[in-house]
């Protein structure tokens, strides 16, 4: 008896990530909020497989969206027929497949050689980023107020404020590289330099001049500032939730006796991604998270 649609959907449902896609070499972010190179056009952070009712959804900004079904069918050029045939069989419903193993090494050819070409596209971006962010850098800060520093009620720590009067805020690595620049504008878009590398790099407020100091870390600009103007401890910028355990890392491989504090936060809106961010880090590098604790003022 020939396979039916539903029956292959209802098998295929919550498998398509682990199971399915990899048997057609498919690789997708593995979150469903991470961007990534499209399997059917390519790219570099175009799309992302939400995955959504584990139907292996997906969407991508040149192609569209579909379902794991339409994925397949566009990534491998298959019809539609063929396509559910192939998924019934991976899954243990039939023994009908037609895709031979030199289909499926072809496959996974093109899906290292496209990798690898993401890859280059992704270091010339990131060289020419941070060759901008240096002449970015090297200009001088204009002399006039700043909006969003005045909004935050944080002080300007060493960074520069272009025309448009938005805080530049430099990424560097642990080398003292620079490599992209932030540009936060007065209603706090945050945006960086186009292809700019963010991963393990970071902004430190004050300074590192104690093998033992305590050190915080942070996520975004004025929570950092505003933890070193209450506290006088050396502060730093991780800019991402995801980034805070990798600039963790960073910072103890140079600095091994570092009492690292990892701020978290307050992301209960968000499914307490700043917590999860700061646990991973601590597992990594040891050390202390802490909190912080709103408290609601009544006005008279």
């Amino acid at each position: 008896m020939a396979l039916t649609f539903d029956q292959v959907r209802d098998a295929a449902q919550n498998n398509w990530k682990d199971l399915i896609f990899p048997a057609f070499a498919i690789t997708v972010p593995g979150k469903k909020t991470q961007h990534g190179p499209c399997p059917i056009c390519g790219g570099t952070d175009r799309f992302r497989c939400d995955d959504k009712q584990g139907k292996g959804t997906f969407i991508c900004s040149q192609c569209g969206a579909g379902d794991g079904f339409a994925l397949i069918e566009k990534a491998r050029g298959l019809d539609y027929s063929s396509v559910l045939i192939e998924v019934g069989a991976i899954l243990g419903l039939s023994a009908d497949s037609k895709v031979s193993e030199q289909d499926r090494k072809k496959w996974r050819e093109k899906a290292e050689a496209d990798q690898v070409d993401v890859e280059q596209k992704k270091i010339k971006a990131q060289a020419t980023a941070a060759m901008r962010a240096a002449r970015t850098w090297k200009a001088k800060s204009v002399d006039r107020d700043c909006p969003y520093l005045d909004r935050k009620q944080v002080k300007n720590h060493g960074c520069k404020i272009n025309g448009k009067g938005n805080l530049l805020v430099p990424l560097f690595d642990i080398s003292g590289k620079i490599w992209n620049v932030q540009e936060i504008h007065a209603d706090g878009h945050k945006p960086y330099l186009p292809g700019g590398r963010v991963n393990d790099c970071f902004y430190i407020i004050g300074e590192i001049i104690d093998q033992h100091q305590i050190i915080c870390i942070a996520e975004g600009y004025a929570t950092a500032a505003s933890i070193f103007e209450a506290t006088s401890y050396t502060t730093v910028v991780a800019f991402q939730s995801g980034n805070i355990d990798k600039v963790g890392i960073a910072i103890r491989s140079k600095y091994p006796n570092l009492q690292l504090v990892y701020c978290a936060d307050d992301d209960s809106a968000t499914l307490n991604a700043g917590l999860k961010a700061a646990n991973k880090a601590v597992a990594a590098t040891g050390g202390i998270i802490v909190l912080p604790d709103f408290k609601i003022v009544e006005h008279v």
